[in-house]
């Protein structure tokens, strides 16, 4: 039997978790939860893999486990129990993206990185989010704005996997490829 990958373990529990937390009307609040997890484990980088391997004993973990349990509700001290049980917490961040992912989707939310020369202005930044609203069919839009002065002129965003380039930089680049192809 083949191993699953991290991404598919993640999208498993997470799946079965917004559907539990939407059924409880709690989804939103699992969410800022697995957050505050997410935070734990990438200030302890090799917290999941302590948990996961044999390095350390049953009772070795066990004080572990509680004390990261501690300060969540009981859903999720359950899910990390289980992820525990299952000798998967080294997959917790992918379980914690996974769900923020489907969470987003969900909620018809969606997180445009924008890259741009200068600053946009307040009324650039929300003709952006219409524009993007519209085209993703999102209800929210969360920009996530930086600079970059080699883009010469334009805007970059990035949506999950889409790519919409507007850049100047872009631009003289195909040009670029466009007068060697007809050379």
């Amino acid at each position: 039997m083949a191993k699953l990958d991290r991404g598919t373990v993640g999208t498993r529990y997470a799946t079965a978790l917004l559907a539990l937390a939407k059924e409880r009307g709690n989804a939103a609040e699992t969410l800022d939860e697995l957050r505050e997890l997410a935070q734990v484990f990438a200030a302890q980088p090799d917290l999941g893999q302590i948990l996961t391997d044999n390095r350390l004993s049953l009772q070795e973990k066990q004080p572990i486990l509680a004390e990261l349990k501690k300060p969540f509700s009981e859903q999720t001290q359950t899910l990390l129990q289980m992820v525990y049980d299952y000798k998967r917490m080294v997959d917790m961040p992918d379980i914690v993206k996974a769900y923020e992912h489907l969470y987003d989707a969900d909620q018809h939310i969606i997180e445009a990185y924008v890259t741009s020369v200068v600053p946009l202005t307040a009324d650039q930044q929300t003709a952006l989010k219409q524009a993007l609203a519209a085209r993703f069919g999102a209800k929210t839009v969360y920009l996530h704005l930086h600079q970059d002065p080699a883009l010469i002129g334009g805007v970059v965003v990035r949506v999950h996997d889409t790519v919409l380039d507007g850049s100047m930089a872009r631009r003289l680049a195909d040009i670029k490829a466009a007068l060697t192809a007809a050379s």
